[in-house]
């Protein structure tokens, strides 16, 4: 019975750990947003830019948004 326990308990703990990996595992487009903003901070290094406006403006360019 306490081996079985055991066991079970590993499996659910491995169960877990995959699926936290998989649900934490970075997107394309938070991979894109994150090297797009970078490049804006660094283009503009001496301007005072609010965090919030570089990731709008990186989201845009990453997906594709052609407004203004």
């Amino acid at each position: 019975m306490c081996k079985t326990l055991v066991l079970a308990v590993a499996i659910v703990l491995g169960a877990v750990v995959v699926a936290g990996a998989v649900v934490l595992r970075p997107t394309g487009f938070g991979q894109c947003v994150g090297v797009v903003s970078a490049e804006i901070e660094r283009d503009n290094p001496t301007a005072t830019l609010d965090p919030r406006d570089v990731e709008v403006q990186a989201a845009k360019v990453c997906s594709g948004y052609e407004g203004n």
